[in-house]
């Protein structure tokens, strides 16, 4: 109970958590009011085309759900999730300052159970993490039934639509919070660490798919990939998946446990 106060005490009284909670607010709530105003544009040219008798889209573009969690998420369009990525920053950074501080030191002297310091800090921002991402989950989903016109908004419904996205969300969100924790326990330094979390889903797993059918082979196996077929989020529907959705989570879960696992195998063999 006292190391988890700790963390608590450290989590709330250090500027980084505080901006990156900041950010990832205003990158949440932005996105939903910016792309209301895409989709209705969307909509309302649907509509006249169709009226025309010449739409140049197959399908109506009215979004469901899923679309509350763009902001935090991304979309399968290529666009990266940067709620999402924030809150990797938060929970890498409460890890590698400490290391660049040097308070680790006085941590581990506090709690010599190093096991319970790291899963007390992963766990601790991972269940705060995942709580701000249903909130800002619901609010985005308000934006959007606000903003959006009654053609466009028809799809959405808290009572009648599907409520994937307000569940799946917040376990991605936990599950890369240890992610998070895990690299950067076992990189220790900050700009590493951060480079890593940042490339590894935004730029190196699209260039994989980008190698033709070798690629699309080689994408279905790539964690961020796979946390996106649990999302909705994966592009490319010809991808030869060997598991559905949540087959998907279990071997994004299994990646992230073996990472945090080595985290903990390594911070308990070498010095602080």
């Amino acid at each position: 109970m006292g190391v988890l106060t700790a963390e608590r005490i450290k989590l709330t009284s250090t500027r980084s958590p505080m901006w990156c909670t900041a950010l990832t607010v205003v990158f949440a709530l932005g996105m939903a009011a910016l792309f209301s105003l895409l989709v209705n544009v969307s909509v309302n040219e649907y509509h006249r085309q169709l009226a025309n008798g010449h739409p140049m889209l197959a399908e109506d573009p009215s979004p469901g759900n899923s679309i509350a969690g763009l902001g935090i998420t991304g979309a399968s369009q290529g666009m990266p999730g940067f709620g999402y990525i924030m809150i990797m920053i938060l929970a890498a950074l409460a890890i590698t300052s400490e290391y660049r501080f040097g308070t680790i030191r006085a941590t581990f002297l506090a709690a010599p159970n190093r096991t319970v310091v790291l899963l007390a800090k992963a766990g601790l921002i991972a269940v705060a993490a995942a709580v701000l991402s249903v909130v800002l989950t619901l609010l985005s989903f308000l934006i959007f039934k606000v903003m959006l016109s009654q053609d466009a908004g028809r799809n959405m419904s808290l009572s009648h639509g599907d409520a994937h996205v307000f569940y799946s969300v917040p376990i991605f969100v936990a599950l890369v919070v240890f992610l998070a924790v895990g690299v950067g326990t076992l990189i220790r330094q900050s700009a590493g660490a951060l480079s890593l979390l940042i490339v590894w889903p935004v730029l190196i797993e699209p260039i994989v798919g980008a190698f033709g059918k070798v690629g699309r082979n080689i994408e279905v196996f790539l964690p961020f990939q796979n946390a996106g077929r649990f999302l909705g989020t994966a592009g490319g529907g010809d991808l030869p998946w060997h598991w559905g959705p949540w087959g998907a989570l279990v071997y994004f879960a299994v990646v992230v446990a073996i990472i945090f696992g080595g985290a903990l195998f390594v911070v308990n063999k070498r010095d602080a």
